[in-house]
């Protein structure tokens, strides 16, 4: 089972959208996929499939644990995508991030109830997080075995927040290590890249703190994705008709790579031990 989170101190870097599109694309190549909408003030990934089944019950419960996992059905949804199942975000008045403050066990909750035989029939299980700097976002970093994937946008502002708000937490976390807790390795991806000057510059610049290690002086494993997302309709229009992106764009006649070679580019880099898996996905064209 990997556990991976899409994270970002920032809001708007495109984490529901492409924890939704990665999702999708490990579904399709026949991946048991879990996705957990954490993100409780904006819970964008819950509504981005049309369900087939929704459970009456999601994150609140699970974290609150006033729900039996040995039902499924009471928690689990299952998307319109086959072998893509989601937990529901619901927690409009973010009672969940006080009574996790509170609770001796809160910052572990999640890793712990992940371990349950319900969890660890996955594959993969990805949690979108919202994006602020919380308790909420320090329990899904610790709950993530595999991969943070941080979300950057190549604009200054942007590299200067993971700097100063994605790192502070994850320096804060380090304690952990003496409960026998390892962070997860941070590999950045690139959203919404473009062919403008700025781009570049935003992007040599984050490049170059990461490969001196300038970012932090703590032992914090950070590296850079060789993948990057264009900022393309495709992935608004995926939104919209409920679908990965991946299914709407095989060819282009752009500049830019379509859609499936990027989606495809980000999950053999994660999961490389799944790359014939994801390759068949590509030549078998799946569509919506």
């Amino acid at each position: 089972m990997h556990v991976i989170s899409i994270i970002s101190t920032k809001g708007g870097e495109g984490k529901s959208t492409h924890a939704a599109n990665l999702g999708g694309f490990c579904a399709d190549a026949g991946l048991k996929t879990l996705l957990i909408d954490g993100d409780y003030a904006q819970p964008t990934a819950s509504s981005y499939y049309h369900l087939q089944y929704e459970a009456p019950y999601g994150l609140y419960e699970l974290l609150m644990q006033t729900v039996d996992l040995n039902q499924p059905q009471q928690l689990i949804s299952h998307t319109c995508i086959t072998n893509l199942d989601l937990i529901i975000s619901n927690d409009p008045h973010e009672q969940l991030k006080t009574a996790m403050m509170h609770a001796p066990d809160g910052r572990f909750r999640l890793r712990n109830l992940l371990q349950h035989p319900l969890f660890t029939d996955y594959d993969v299980i990805i949690i979108d997080s919202q994006g602020a700097r919380s308790i909420m976002l320090e329990l899904v970093m610790l709950a993530t075995n595999h991969t943070a994937l941080a979300m950057i946008k190549p604009v200054v502002p942007d590299v200067r927040e993971f700097l100063r708000g994605t790192i502070p937490l994850m320096e804060g976390l380090l304690p952990y290590k003496d409960f026998g807790i390892s962070l997860p390795p941070v590999k950045i991806l690139v959203n919404c890249m473009d062919y403008t000057k700025l781009a570049r510059e935003a992007l040599n610049a984050i490049t170059q703190i990461v490969e001196e290690g300038t970012y932090s002086s703590a032992d914090i494993p950070v590296s850079m994705l060789a993948t990057q997302i264009y900022d393309l309709d495709v992935y608004r229009l995926g939104h919209s008709l409920s679908q990965p992106a991946h299914r709407l764009e095989y060819q282009t006649d752009r500049k830019t790579p379509p859609a499936a070679q990027s989606i495809c580019g980000l999950a053999c880099e994660l999961f490389p031990e799944w790359k014939p898996q994801f390759v068949d996905v590509i030549a078998r064209g799946i569509r919506a």
